[in-house]
């Protein structure tokens, strides 16, 4: 009976003893995976320019490709949170991983190379092909296009693309500003807002009020334009926009006067002729 209890305590002991040799040995692959991890982590070094998703959002416009007799011609545009290939032949969210370093992404991109030499091949092409040093590298834009579009490279300011050994170099295309037909001089005159609600005096080339408004109407950001009326109505009218409450008041049919009630104030709009017989107006803004 002794023998019997001593050998189960003895098969008791040997078996919790696996067990815990068991529990540490899948801790240490853990902690060996979670250290395995941190050498794919981006360090920011101090010198290196800051990632910006508001310098990316824009235009882009293939400058160079790898890919020898390739007629197509890509362009693609990245909004907040949006990005559209050549005019929607992908329209996708977009996520950005600014936290792997560039090994994170490249490992297994060459195959049967070790990384080192991936590295060290990726090096080469992306400044023989493009002068691009791979030590700018900032992040990787993601989303659900086909390849090459399934992930964007972002080096500095330049954006680089590449698939089964094709790469494609994309720069932000440049807009011209538009010139604006109403030249605007802001009040200055070093009053507060309280004591002074005149922001600015605009003039255009227009002698008559339907062609200044529709240089206004065109002119203004989205937020007025959505309360304004597209056409410039002849006689006093008054409606209720999304955002605003409006009204159009003509004074002797030489004035307009534009009231705007927002939530967060007014805005007063004041048109006339100046003593050059040009169409000018008066912006006034009403703190609430």
């Amino acid at each position: 009976m002794i023998k019997k209890i001593s050998f189960l305590l003895l098969t008791l002991l040997v078996i919790t003893a696996c067990k815990n040799q068991k529990e540490e040995h899948k801790f240490l692959i853990k902690k060996q995976d979670k250290d395995n991890d941190s050498i794919y982590l981006l360090e920011k070094e101090e010198n290196t320019k800051a990632f910006s998703l508001e310098s990316l959002k824009g235009k882009w416009e293939l400058k160079k490709s790898s890919k020898s007799g390739d007629s197509k011609t890509y362009n693609f545009e990245l909004l907040d949170s949006e990005f559209i290939l050549n005019d929607g032949i992908c329209d996708a969210s977009f996520e950005i991983d600014t936290i792997h370093n560039l090994e994170y992404h490249v490992e297994g991109h060459f195959y049967n190379h070790s990384l080192k030499e991936e590295m060290k091949t990726l090096e080469d092409k992306l400044y023989d092909l493009f002068e691009i040093n791979i030590n700018t590298f900032q992040g990787v834009i993601t989303m659900k296009c086909s390849p090459p579009f399934h992930k964007i490279y972002v080096f500095g300011d330049d954006l680089v693309v590449w698939y089964s050994g094709n790469y494609f170099h994309f720069t932000k295309k440049s807009e011209k500003p538009k010139e604006l037909l109403f030249k605007c001089k802001e009040n200055d005159n070093g009053k507060s807002r309280y004591d002074d609600a005149l922001n600015k005096t605009c003039v255009c080339n227009e002698n008559t009020f339907n062609n200044a408004y529709k240089i206004f109407y065109k002119e203004s950001p989205d937020y007025l334009k959505t309360s304004l009326l597209e056409e410039l109505p002849q006689q006093n009218r008054e409606w209720k926009a999304k955002d605003a409450d409006v009204s159009y008041r003509w004074i002797l049919q030489d004035t307009l006067k534009i009231d705007m009630y927002f939530q967060g104030g007014e805005n007063y709009y004041v048109f006339y002729k100046n003593n050059d017989n040009k169409i000018e107006y008066k912006e006034y803004l009403s703190l609430p």
